[in-house]
This record gives structure tokens, sequence and C-alpha cells, in this order.
């Protein structure tokens, strides 16, 4: 018997043939030729079998096989080089010994684990729908009067308004504000474009008013032109930062553990062997990732993985880019069409090069300035991130430079943030241009720690230095902890070291009530005058409700009290507010929603920031919606109900309540699973159709039940129905008037059906007498 398991060695010549000591071993086993056959054999792989048959070749008593084979039975072959056959001999693979079995027609193989190729265990996630888009209008609105203000001034009325058209071809928007006040009327509008996102090939194409990207060392502008970009938020399932390896082996298949910063974060089941956790650890900064396993004796095992995550950074191989042409936008929020006479370009990228090094670079340029940067972001393993940038100005007959240096640091024991910038000469960027004011140069750092259980402390450092306004200097020190299950401490103070005048503090103290009601008081010091603060917030539920909010202020000669009734409802929000300072009252108005046409209807609801869906139920009304099992109100007279604050790209669970529909309704699903794309709605369809169904009572030519077992038919259709006891059938398609058959009884006969015009849902009509078809009417 021993012979039966002699094993050829990796890399070793075997003392005899295999199969032929199992042939010695086993008088009835066949013994192989000395040529060539091709065998096909089931993998046993440190004694777990696979359930994997592979095609094996046996020549002189040596088993080969191909790659693809060997792949496919868990063995790894990238190092390996098959011969001019496209055969890899087992007898030279590292790492690797076999026993062949003819009895068994199994190859028993030993393998170290660096020569298997491990197991990849990935969380359960919800597939990805497709995303789609409807065709419609959405008008957003944002209304504020003042009848009367604390000044005494005359009333004022300012409307926001956002006009959005979604098409599965892009969104086009346009947004303003119109502000009647003491016969200074007028609009301003704010902004203007349409976009269209491609999620394939991630990028969004935008024409009009758009911000340029920018990067951490770079500065943002409003352009009017064109803007194409990478966007990986149309693809929210895609994690574009690198992740830590995380891999462990069982001795024997077990289940496996993993727990991050000892909060547990997958659970699965492996096969002996290595295997590989693709999982997205939630977690930023460093942290500590532990493994559990159990091995043959059923004991833990337990690997442990210091991970260090940072999103700023880029997976290996991985871009981002945005490039932008058109002109500098100037006074926005203060006039419709101020734009530069003259172009302006912009482009960035950000590009992997590998999991800890990022690359970046920046170029602007427009009449009389060029701007090109570059920098790097590091990962510094478990030490954080450092970064580091340099970018330089000519224009205007002066050049200048700018130079930026970076480090973070995350941990839960303590987080770490420096950052510096400073420029040299006469350094100039779009935003420049435009008018924002530039710093020479601007140093800050913070750093935070947890203190006890639930507080933390932070301290932080600025020096700023702009031209044309005095250096800062400020040193700020902040604490907050929750004294107990609702009362909560938080304080606060600054000096700036340039100005011993310039010196604050802040404490506040809060308590939770119940009912989502908060009350806080707040007492503190700025620039040397003393301030209090009492309030009491009752915020009103998502779902709808009534909140308030009452303020009493102090500071310095100035006394401020505030009274505020908020609601929110199905068709918007508003408030009303009275406002006292120093003795003159005030009062507010303010609405604010949206106005949706879509499917043929037109539906008020709350603002629509990002995407919504309607749901229709073809003219069913006062059936329940639920989003994400939330529920969000009972569709109208028509069938429709507006859902706002979708996310877009992402997977919404939307459904109806099918248990509320009358007995003779069909539903095809009552729920459904849609990504809408951003700023877009889509139609959520649930085919709710009603049926004329009765229950028949059928009896022959003698008043006796037809037989259990025959079936009715339907003759308009030729559907079948099962007949039961008593004569009984359903039939669920019957229109005013039709002709029932039942052929498979002696005689066959036929019955006129006449369906009540007033009658009950599933009303139960007969006796209803079958006639021989020659007596049938």
């Amino acid at each position: 018997m021993l012979a039966a398991l002699a094993p050829a060695r990796a890399g070793a010549q075997a003392p005899a043939d295999p199969a032929v000591l199992l042939a010695a071993a086993r008088p009835d086993a066949p013994l192989p030729s000395a040529g060539t056959d091709d065998l096909y054999l089931e993998a046993v792989i440190n004694g777990t079998p696979t359930r994997t048959i592979a095609r094996f070749r046996l020549h002189d008593g040596r088993l080969s096989a191909t790659a693809g084979e060997l792949r496919a039975v868990g063995i790894r072959t990238d190092d390996l080089r098959p011969d001019a056959n496209g055969q890899i001999a087992l007898d030279g693979v590292a790492g690797l010994h076999y026993t062949y079995e003819v009895r068994a027609q199994q190859v028993r193989l030993v393998l170290d684990d660096a020569r298997r190729v491990p197991d990849v265990l990935t969380a359960h996630t919800r597939p990805r729908v497709p995303p789609t888009s409807g065709t419609g209008l959405v008008l957003n609105y944002d209304a504020y009067l003042q009848p009367t203000t604390p000044g005494g001034g005359g009333a004022s009325l300012g409307v926001f308004s956002e006009q959005r058209v979604f098409h599965p071809g892009g969104v086009f928007s346009n947004s303003g504000v119109a502000l009647a006040a003491r016969g200074a009327d007028r609009y301003t509008r704010l902004e203007t474009s349409w976009a269209h996102s491609d999620p394939e090939r991630l990028t969004t194409l935008r024409l009009g008013d758009t911000v340029t990207a920018s990067l951490g060392w770079s500065r943002a502008v409003r352009l009017g032109g064109m803007q194409w970009q990478r966007n990986f938020d149309l693809r929210p399932d895609l994690v574009t930062y690198p992740l830590p390896l995380l891999s462990a082996s069982a001795a024997v298949p077990t289940a496996v553990d993993l727990y991050v910063n000892n909060v547990r974060q997958f659970s699965g089941q492996v096969g002996g062997g290595p295997f590989v956790l693709n999982t997205t650890p939630a977690i930023t900064g460093a942290g500590q990732a532990v493994i559990v396993v159990k091995d043959a004796l059923g004991r833990d095992v337990v690997t442990s993985v210091p991970l260090y995550i940072d999103t700023g950074l880029l997976a290996a191989g991985l871009s981002d880019y945005a490039v932008e042409a058109g002109f500098l936008r100037n006074q926005y929020g203060m006039r419709s069409f101020d734009y530069a006479r003259s172009p302006a370009l912009s482009a960035s990228l950000r590009h992997g090069l590998s999991g800890s090094l990022t690359l970046e670079s920046h170029a602007e340029a427009a009449r009389g300035l060029a701007n090109l940067g570059a920098g790097m972001r590091v990962g510094l393993g478990q030490a954080g991130v450092a970064s580091g940038a340099a970018s330089f100005a000519q224009g205007g007959g002066a050049t200048g430079a700018q130079g930026s240096l970076g480090y973070q640091y995350r941990a839960p024991e303590v987080s770490i943030d420096l950052q510096g910038t400073r420029t040299f000469g006469t350094y100039r960027d779009l935003a420049s241009t435009a008018g924002a004011p530039f710093y020479r140069s601007l140093l800050r750092g913070t750093v935070s720690r947890p203190i006890g259980r639930t507080g933390s402390v932070a301290a932080s450092y600025i020096d700023l230095s702009a031209p044309g306004s005095d250096r800062s200097r400020i040193v700020s020190l902040s604490y907050a902890a929750l004294l107990g299950r609702d009362l909560s401490l938080s304080a606060s103070a600054y000096q700036d070291l340039a100005d011993r005048r310039a010196r604050g503090v802040l404490l506040t103290l809060s308590v939770a009530l119940g009912n989502d009601t908060n009350a806080a008081a707040s007492i503190g010091s700025d620039h040397g005058r003393a301030a209090a603060t009492v309030s009491a917030v009752r915020t009103p539920d998502y779902g709808g409700g009534v909140g308030w909010q009452l303020q009493s202020s102090e500071s310095g000669a100035q006394r401020r009290s505030l009274a505020q009734v908020n609601y929110r409802g199905r068709y918007g929000d508003a408030f009303a507010a009275v406002q006292e300072i120093d003795g003159h009252t005030g009062t507010a108005l303010d609405m604010t929603g949206s106005l949706v046409l879509m499917d043929g209807a037109v539906l008020p609801g709350r603002r629509i920031n990002d995407a919504f869906a309607l749901v229709t139920t073809e003219g069913m009304a006062d059936v329940p919606v639920t989003f994400e099992n939330r529920l969000m109100g009972r569709t109208n007279a028509q069938g429709h109900l507006l859902v706002p604050d979708l996310v877009a790209y992402e997977n919404n669970r939307v459904a109806i309540d099918p248990l509320v529909l009358p007995v003779n309704a069909r539903l095809a699903a009552s729920s459904t699973t849609v990504a809408p794309a951003d700023r877009s709605g889509v139609l959520v369809r649930f085919h709710v159709e009603t049926f004329h169904g009765a229950q028949l009572r059928l009896v022959d030519a003698q008043g006796q039940p037809l037989p259990a077992g025959s079936h009715a038919t339907l003759a308009r259709t030729g559907a079948r129905y099962p007949i039961g006891y008593d004569g009984l059938t359903f039939i669920d398609a019957l229109e005013t008037e039709d002709i029932v058959r039942v052929d498979d009884v002696d005689p066959p006969c036929a019955v006129r059906v006449e369906y009540p015009v007033d009658a009950e849902a599933l009303p139960t009509l007969g006796p209803l007498r079958c006639m021989p078809k020659e007596m049938a009417p």
C-alpha cells in the first residue's frame, strides 16, 4: 500500500515509476504503457478534494499538464515555462509534490502556499444597476419675504429659482435670483450650463458656466466655456485609492473574520490554503486589520496587518484629469453677463504611478499669463502622507513662483495636519486675474487627539501674510466631550500673536431634551466684547412635521431675539420668523420647494437638489410608497408620487405596499431598484392592473355540480381553468358577457356568463347551469 503513494519530488528524480509501483502493489491495476496517455484525473490538494477534473498527460511514467489546466485546479504557473508541446512537467515544479493513484483516478498534490493560487473572498454587494434618466422639467424655488426689517426698511422679496431640463442625452440648467426691494427690482443670472456624463468612460462634458478643477495647491475659478473631466462620481462602487493586501492562509476549510480597529467588517468561508480578502476597510488613516481563522485543532489563528489608507492617493495606473477653456466670470452673483474679453485655459492631471506615489500637474494660460506647476503625493507607509508642489508663473513682464509642502497623519490616537504655501516674486494665477486676493505665505498646523472615551482636544496654528494686510499668527485650542448620555460640553480659545487685542474664548453647554429637541447655552468674549447666547431648537422629522427655534443673545451693547417656526411637508419646506434687534422688530417668511413636469403630470414637491424618482401606479390612488424602507407618502388621484433625495448612480430601492391593493388587482413586482443619473429623474412604473374575476359555481343540466378535475375553457381566449369540488372554478379574465365551455365531461357543455357591472371585486356567480352544447346559448 505504501508503494501506491510513492511521490515524485519536485526538482529530483523519483526512485521509481509511481504507476509501476502502484501496479506492483495492486496486481489488478493496469500497467501504464511506456508511451504517452491523456488522463482525466480529480485533483486533491493537501488532502482536500477540489471536485475538479483536469487533463494530465502521462509520459514515461511522469505527469504533465498545460498551464491552463494547472491554474484551473489552483496551481500558480506565472513562473513556469511550458515545453515545446505546451506541457509543464510536474516533477520540475518547486513547491509541488504529487502522487498518481490509478485505481481512484486521482492526482494527490502537496503544495506550498507560495505555489497555490490564493482564493479571493469578496464582500457581498448588490449588483450594480445601470444608470438611467427620464425626460422632464424641474423648477426649484426658494422665496424669502421680509415684510418688515429690524432696521425699519421697507418690505423686500427675494426668489431663487432653477430651471432644469433632464433627458438621457444630458441636463440643461439655469439658475438666478430675482430681488424686489424698495423699487430696486432686478434679476441676476447665476449659472447656465448643459452637461452630459458617460458612466462607462467616466467622463463629463459641460458647456456653459462651470468651475475649474483644482488641486490642493491651485485655485479654482469660474468661467463660461467648456469643461471635460474624468468623473469618478459616476461609479460610486469604484475604489480609486490604493488598498492594502489583506491575505492569510488556512490549514483547513474554515470561517474567516476580518476586524479593523476592533470592528468586524467581513465574515465568510474559505477553503484550505492561502486567501486574499477583496474588501475595502472602512477607515481613513492608520489602523490595524486582524484576520482570524481556525487551525486543524479548532484554535484561533490570528494574522495582524497594519494599515494606512489615504483617499487622496490614486491607485496605481489610475488617472484623473480636467480640461477647461472659456472666459473668466467676473462679479458672480452681482452681474449676469460679465465675462473677460480674452479666453483662458486650465488643465489638471493626477496619475497614480504606484500605490504610494501620485504625480500631479496643473497649467493655466490667459492673455498676459502663463502658469505651470507639478507636485506629488507620497505615501510613507505607516508614517502618514507627505505632499509637495512647485509652480511658476510669468506675465506682465514679471515672473514668480509658488512652493507648497504638506504632511498628514491620521490615527485613532492622534491626527496631525501640516500645510505650508509661500509665493516668491510676482506670482499670479487665473484667480488673481479675476480679482481674488493672494496670500504671500500661509502656514497651517493642526494636532488633535481623543481624551478619555468621549472627549477630544485640538490645537492649531495659522500664520497668514497677504499683500496689503497685516500678518496674522493665530493660535487656537479647543475641547469637546460628552458629559453624559444627553449632555455635551465644548470650549475653545484663540489668540493672535501679532495682535494682543485679537483674542477670544467660547464655552458652550448643550443638552438633548428628546423628541428631536436640543437646548444650548454659550458664553464667551471676542476682541474684549462679552457675548452670551441661549437657544432651543426642535428639528422637523424628515418625513414631515413642525419644528421651531428660540434664541436670545447679547453681544456688547446689542441684544437680539429670534422666534421661528419651521414646517416640513410633502410639497416643500417653510418657516416664519420674528426677530428683534435692540427693540426693533422684523419679520420674515420663507418657502422652498419644487415643481416637476414628467409623465404628463405636474407635481409639487420638496426642493430637488440632485436625483429623484416619479412613482406611478398607472392610476391607482392612495398606494403607500417607500424609499429604502422609509414611507414617503401615498400616490395621488392620478397614481403619482414624487420621491426626492435619491442618490445619483447608486442603487436606490423603491417599493409599494401590495397589501393595500384591491383583491382584483394584479401586480408584476412590488419593488424595484433604480440608479438615476445626477440631477435627473427616473420614472418608476409599477404595472398595477385590475381584472374582472369571479368564482363560478357550475352545475349540469340536472343541477348537479360538475365533477372535480374537469376544466372550464373561456371561449374568447381559450384559457383553461380547473374545476374543484362543488363545481367551483375561478376565472380572472371575464368581460361583461362570456361563453364558458366544459369539454371534458359527458356530454360536453357550455354556459353564458354575465358579469354584473356593479359587482363586488371578486363575486361568486351561480349556480350556472352548463347545458349540452347543442342546447347551449
